[in-house]
């Protein structure tokens, strides 16, 4: 057999091989000393996470990841997820946005968090407490002139603990589609 075929036979296999690696890393979660998982990648893995993470969001969200900035504010109860239109006259996204919530809403409510797991990874920090905690704390949506929010609130503090492991999860994993604040 001729040596280049083989030669090009393993690079293929040794680069699919890395792929897959870098998937599975990808979406794993570290566990610290403390329970608590979190990331512990380097910056170049990071942006890979964040690149596929923008890459596949159409998988649960209707809208452009490019037209529109996530938002993930932590409050002393809870936390606001919010979802707003960059141009503030695009419709279509802002419309894309509601419908959007408003279906989180109903999972939310329920203590349904598939679709950040589709997107983050089956050990998304928080997402175990949150699912197990239906009843422990509510969701509320509201429309925005640019888009709308849903406001999570717990009077159980590992509740309220888990929202906030979960939003800087977010936040990290949104990279520059997401923001801690609002401007």
């Amino acid at each position: 057999m001729n040596t280049y075929l083989i030669s090009r036979k393993t690079k293929f296999v040794f680069f699919a091989f890395s792929f897959i690696c870098l998937l599975v890393h990808n979406n794993s979660y570290a566990q610290d000393k403390n329970n608590h998982k979190h990331y512990q990648m380097n910056d170049s893995t990071m942006m890979h996470r964040q690149h596929m993470i923008h890459s596949k969001s159409s998988m649960v969200m209707p809208f452009d990841m490019a037209k529109v900035t996530h938002y993930f504010i932590k409050t002393g109860s809870g936390g606001v997820l919010m979802i707003k239109a960059k141009d503030l006259e695009d419709t279509t996204q802002i419309a894309l946005i509601r419908s959007h919530l408003k279906k989180e809403l109903a999972l939310f409510s329920n203590a349904d968090f598939r679709d950040p797991q589709t997107l983050h990874g089956m050990n998304m920090p928080g997402l175990k407490i949150l699912s197990e905690s239906k009843g422990k704390f509510n969701v509320e949506y509201k429309e925005l002139s640019d888009g709308a929010q849903l406001i999570f609130t717990s009077k159980d503090s590992v509740v309220t603990n888990a929202i906030h492991l979960w939003f800087d999860a977010q936040l990290k994993d949104h990279g520059s589609d997401a923001k801690s604040n609002q401007e």
